[in-house]
């Protein structure tokens, strides 16, 4: 086999790897992977998803029936929640749960660490809180330094970036 087809063939190997998810663990506390602590490149938006391993009961509720939330907060202290859109549960371990985050551009408009933690609530039909679970809080992830290319002007051929 000559380099350049062990080069391809050690390519279609690695796009079929999955990426690490981040791992809430059963008592709370989160796992993050190296590989996926930076989560993203500032001004990056909806190129990004992690995908999150969760267990599925807590004291006998189950959390995939639950508002699944991820409140993040910036480096600059501006802060928001995520909700994710589809929980699913593990086709060989019933007892986890899996959810995805698509990062977007609200979160990687700083560049710095990113603070997470998730939470699962459950309301009533008249918008009553009648859950809450939470994870602990995590610091391992980070957005790194970019620039942001929608701002770039063409100049007699030379580009001015903003």
């Amino acid at each position: 086999m000559t380099q350049a087809e062990e080069l391809l063939d050690s390519l279609s190997e690695t796009s079929t790897t999955e990426e690490p998810h981040i791992v809430i663990n059963s008592d709370r506390s989160i796992t993050v992977a190296d590989s996926v602590k930076k989560i993203a490149v500032q001004f990056d938006h909806n190129v990004n998803t992690i995908t999150f391993d969760c267990p599925r009961y807590w004291d006998g509720r189950d959390l995939s029936e639950m508002d699944i939330l991820i409140n993040w907060i910036r480096s600059d202290g501006y802060n928001d929640k995520y909700q994710a859109e589809s929980v699913t549960i593990d086709e060989s371990d019933e007892s986890i749960i899996h959810f995805d985050w698509t990062i977007e551009r609200d979160i990687t408009e700083v560049s710095g660490n990113l603070t997470f933690s998730v939470c699962g609530r459950k309301l009533n039909d008249n918008g009553v809180e009648m859950q809450h679970w939470n994870s602990e809080i995590n610091k391992d992830l980070y957005v790194s330094e970019g620039i942001n290319c929608d701002d770039v002007n063409e100049n007699n051929g030379n580009y001015t970036l903003y």
